[in-house]
């Protein structure tokens, strides 16, 4: 079975991985918003996605994960699609206490930044050629890619927000 979703919050495209899992279907693998499932026992696996850490070799990462009973299913860009077989006794967490789910947000806030920056300064480079000419391909692409910044930027707000919400638990 061939899917197609688009996801900038990991959180949601693992939620909607597990459902998957449970209804019966595991990755197989990922491109461009593409998923590729096979059949499986429904609840087989525990999906998470991870953010490959910087100043880390690739082969070093998985070997860990092997070693720790992870499988990694497939990697596109430097996201890293992750599973492992369901288990009774812990919930699969990567990131299990505070300060290391904040150092992951943290990390996907560095990598989303520099897209969102350049959705808007191309969405703005769209603007002059709008009122010189009054291109429809420019209004076009001026909407299409403030859009793209516009969802990023609601992202990054969205991981800030869970950074936020992590600093006031440690607080009190």
């Amino acid at each position: 079975m061939i899917k197609f979703r688009y996801y900038i919050d990991n959180q949601k495209e693992q939620d909607w991985l597990n459902k998957l899992s449970r209804e019966g279907w595991a990755l197989k693998k990922f491109f461009l918003g593409f998923y590729k499932f096979e059949k499986c026992e429904p609840g087989e696996y525990e999906y998470q996605i991870d953010l490959m850490p910087e100043n880390v070799e690739q082969q070093d990462y998985y070997d860990f994960m092997e070693e720790a009973g992870v499988e990694v299913v497939c990697r596109w860009y430097y996201w890293v699609y992750l599973r492992r077989k369901t288990s009774s006794n812990n919930e699969f967490k990567l990131y299990s206490d505070k300060e290391s789910l904040k150092g992951h947000y943290e990390s996907i806030i560095k990598f989303l930044k520099p897209f969102m920056y350049l959705e808007l300064i191309a969405s703005l480079l769209q603007l002059p050629p709008i009122f010189i000419s009054n291109s429809k391909f420019n209004i076009f692409s001026f909407i299409f890619l403030f859009i793209l910044f516009f969802i990023v930027f609601k992202s990054v707000r969205r991981f800030e927000n869970r950074i936020k919400r992590i600093e006031e638990d440690v607080k009190s």
